[in-house]
């Protein structure tokens, strides 16, 4: 089966075809480093990395660019808020964030590039667009013209209207027409600045984007992603400049994670998580309270472009799910040391689970990478192989086809958890980690009261951990626990 995506800019799923053999560029919009980053940028760093690990499955070699803006308004303010240079603040903060996607278990990227670090290439591209007439000077400041790009729009679909409302527009009298967008501005006392053809300045936000992905992926490339928040103005200004400078397509398909939603307190309602409205909960303490798989889970339980709602029952639910698939890797390896052997029906009914499951893992991350249905697939086959571990038809005695049906299942779990970027040993879950020990001093507690006669206390841990939703299972090799 083909992999399809949901192309934003012609608003419909598309076959996947890059414009290399076997090769993929992607570029996706990153951080402006001017405070810590929030969940909502783990959720978007997530959302591409199971992009890059889906297509590195399916074979294909991907150059994945994740750019860094550290040189911006917000940056130059907050650098003077908190008195530090805008260097060091942009940088610290940047650090503070390859950290954390780290714990999310985010692979590198293949280039992260900054900003003020790409100077000559943004200076170029804008001399280009400044020569062909599709930018002009006003006093040291550069600014592209819109209406000199007929394409401008398609991807957001704004009428003219709609496009100077509720975006980051700069509002400036000089400008020749009000959609125009500044490629540099002229310096400004105390503000970091570079030479240029035009006076001292600096980079307006857009063009960075543009100028760093002609330098790392060329004209045109693969796929653009980034939050949905961006496809107006930052996107659709990407289009207009890249694509008015070279005369060919820019990006062949964009991709945008849906927003991480903070339910409002008075309403019910909820609000984009945002930096510059200060509602927001850092990258940072959210995994240190929550510990970065079960973050990364949380993140991959919904499809990449539908809105996510962010609480604390939905957080519980996730490390609870990936426990779920962490004790069942245990419960794997603890039968296949026994050396299992299963009734006929049990092994029959788990290996058709297992194939199936595989089948519809693959089917799902096909299907625009749909990491909600994949991650049913998996707790689909964990169904199948708790009912086979707690069958009475299960005994223990040498059987190769026990063993194998067993090992199958194993490969199966680790391999396609891992295409998630879910790793199932146990210290990888902090959560589970804690739950595993207190349920091992429980097992153990109940152990001691059995020997002892006291099977009062021994049946009551069972019944008690049952309302919980734990189930103990007693085999000869020892009593291993599950969520129900």
């Amino acid at each position: 089966m083909a992999i399809r995506i949901y192309n934003t800019l012609t608003r419909a799923k598309e076959e996947f075809t890059p414009r290399a053999p076997g090769q993929v560029a992607m570029y996706v919009c990153g951080v402006t480093s001017y405070a810590p980053a929030h969940i909502g940028h783990g959720r978007s760093a997530v959302a591409f990395d199971i992009v890059r690990r889906w297509l590195l499955h399916r074979g294909y070699e991907v150059t994945f660019v994740y750019n860094i803006t550290d040189v911006e308004d917000k940056i130059i303010a907050a650098s003077t808020r908190e008195e530090r240079g805008w260097k060091e603040l942009a940088e610290g903060y940047t650090e503070d964030l390859v950290r954390d996607l780290a714990a999310l278990n985010v692979l590198p990227a293949s280039a992260m590039p900054r900003a003020s670090e790409h100077i000559p290439e943004i200076i170029s591209l804008i001399e280009t667009l400044v020569a062909q007439g599709h930018a002009y000077t006003l006093d040291g400041d550069v600014a592209f013209h819109v209406p000199s790009f007929p394409g401008y729009g398609k991807l957001s679909k704004r009428d003219f209207d709609s496009q100077l409302t509720g975006a980051r527009v700069e509002e400036d009298p000089r400008k020749r027409d009000p959609r125009d967008f500044f490629l540099w501005k002229g310096a400004k006392p105390g503000e970091p600045s570079w030479e240029s053809p035009w006076g001292p300045g600096r980079p307006g936000w857009h063009i960075e984007c543009s100028a760093m992905s002609r330098k790392y992926l060329g004209d045109t490339f693969d796929i653009h992603g980034g939050g949905s928040d961006l496809i107006f103005p930052h996107h659709e200004n990407e289009i207009a400049q890249s694509e008015a400078a070279c005369r060919c397509p820019f990006a062949r398909y964009w991709m945008h994670n849906g927003m991480l939603n903070l339910p409002a307190e008075d309403a019910g309602d909820a609000e984009k998580m945002s930096k510059s409205i200060g509602n927001v909960i850092s990258l940072s303490e959210a995994i240190r309270r929550t510990g970065g798989p079960a973050l990364r889970y949380f993140c991959l339980a919904a499809h990449y472009g539908s809105a996510l709602p962010f609480t604390e029952a939905a957080l519980e639910q996730s490390q609870r799910a990936l426990e779920r698939l962490t004790i069942a890797r245990q419960t794997l390896e603890r039968l296949l040391a026994a050396q299992v052997k299963a009734g006929g029906e049990d092994l029959a009914e788990l290996a058709e689970v297992r194939a199936a499951a595989a089948a519809d893992f693959e089917e799902a991350m096909d299907d625009d990478f749909n990491t909600s249905r994949a991650l049913a697939a998996l707790h689909g086959l964990v169904g199948a192989l708790n009912r086979v571990a707690a069958s009475a038809n299960v005994t223990f005695a040498p059987s190769q086809t026990g063993r194998d049906t067993l090992a199958a299942v194993n490969r199966t779990l680790v391999g396609l958890a891992g295409v998630l970027g879910l790793d199932l040993q146990p210290e990888t879950a902090a959560s589970h980690g804690l739950a595993n020990d207190l349920m091992q001093l429980l097992i153990e507690v109940r152990r001691q009261a059995r020997e002892a006669g006291q099977y009062a206390i021994a049946d009551g841990i069972r019944a008690r951990l049952g309302e919980l939703g734990i189930a103990l299972e007693d085999r000869p090799d020892g009593t291993s626990w599950r969520r129900k």
